[in-house]
């Protein structure tokens, strides 16, 4: 076998290590397998604010846990297709369904019972406001 392909090889297995690697999270929550929702996370002078993608996803599909430096957020999501009968061909796939799970660290305190939450236009907003400093 020439060397050029046993080369071409061992990086094709590097690379393949590398992305593994780069996909692990080391935290003591553990989600089930499953999609993460894409989010964006704000940060005020006196709370957080987190918007989490979940089109499609029902509101009582949501379960949203909120301790004082992370918040927790699972449910499921519907498989999207068609009421169409006849369906002869699927040509598109991307939307993930399923079972999802993220967490998000929060750099500074909050208050749990203090948390709201709102779904628009597909999208969950969820407030945190920050745990007052503690003055000795």
């Amino acid at each position: 076998m020439p060397k050029n392909i046993r080369l071409t090889r061992m990086i094709s297995r590097a690379g393949d290590v590398a992305f593994q690697l780069s996909s692990l999270h080391f935290s003591d929550f553990y989600p089930t397998a499953g999609w993460r929702p894409d989010i964006n996370a704000f940060r005020y002078d006196d709370r957080f604010e987190i918007c989490v993608d979940l089109a499609g996803v029902e509101k009582d599909a949501i379960v949203v846990e909120v301790l004082t430096d992370r918040v927790r957020l699972s449910g499921d999501r519907l498989q999207p297709s068609p009421d169409c009968q006849d369906c002869r061909q699927v040509i598109a796939l991307e939307i993930e369904s399923g079972h999802f799970a993220r967490e998000i660290q929060l750099p500074s305190e909050v208050e749990p019972d203090k948390v709201t939450a709102r779904q628009e236009n597909g999208l969950l907003w969820i407030v945190l406001p920050l745990r007052p400093a503690r003055r000795n």
